[in-house]
């Protein structure tokens, strides 16, 4: 967005930030924490999974892998899916990973629902191939560490009345 300052609204930023206080919200409730000590960090990235195949490593989602070990910033990870298993795409649910390889839990996606857990070894997961249709979501990462947080994105163009410069 600050490569391509027209890209987003104002209202977006604001619909951003108010999805993101909610989904931090029940991250601190779930995980009993004070959700003054939970921070936004980076990355935060919205996903669009397709059935296309893999450019480059990093597009291939469908690896089992560790947030933390990918992002080593985020404490915990939060999912919010933008569009409904089996509806709009085929494939694509979220499986969390035993040591043994086995898949422990799957989660299908649906619009509006929110997946958080603790970003550590304990929440191996990947994601199964998309087969059809396009997945969509929005991944936030929060730290329970100051040094890392980051401030939301639009802050830097002047659209959050709330942040002050201090608490950065």
């Amino acid at each position: 967005y600050k490569t391509n300052p027209d890209l987003f609204t104002r209202e977006d930023f604001k619909l951003y930030n108010e999805v993101k206080d909610r989904v931090k919200e029940a991250v601190a409730s779930h995980f009993n924490i004070d959700v003054a000590k939970l921070h936004l960090t980076y990355p935060t990235f919205f996903s669009e999974l397709t059935g296309v195949p893999a450019q480059t490593v990093h597009d291939e989602y469908w690896h089992p892998h560790v947030d933390k070990e990918t992002y080593p910033s985020f404490h915990y990870t939060s999912l919010l899916y933008l569009v409904n298993y089996k509806r709009d795409f085929t494939g694509g649910r979220f499986m969390f990973i035993e040591n043994n390889h086995q898949v422990n839990r799957t989660i299908d996606p649906k619009e509006g629902r929110v997946s958080v857990f603790t970003s550590g070894p304990e929440n191996r997961h990947r994601v199964e191939p998309v087969t059809g249709g396009t997945r969509y979501a929005l991944t936030m990462g929060f730290t329970c560490d100051p040094k890392k947080r980051i401030a939301d994105p639009g802050y830097e163009l002047g659209l959050y009345d709330h942040q002050k410069k201090d608490e950065l």
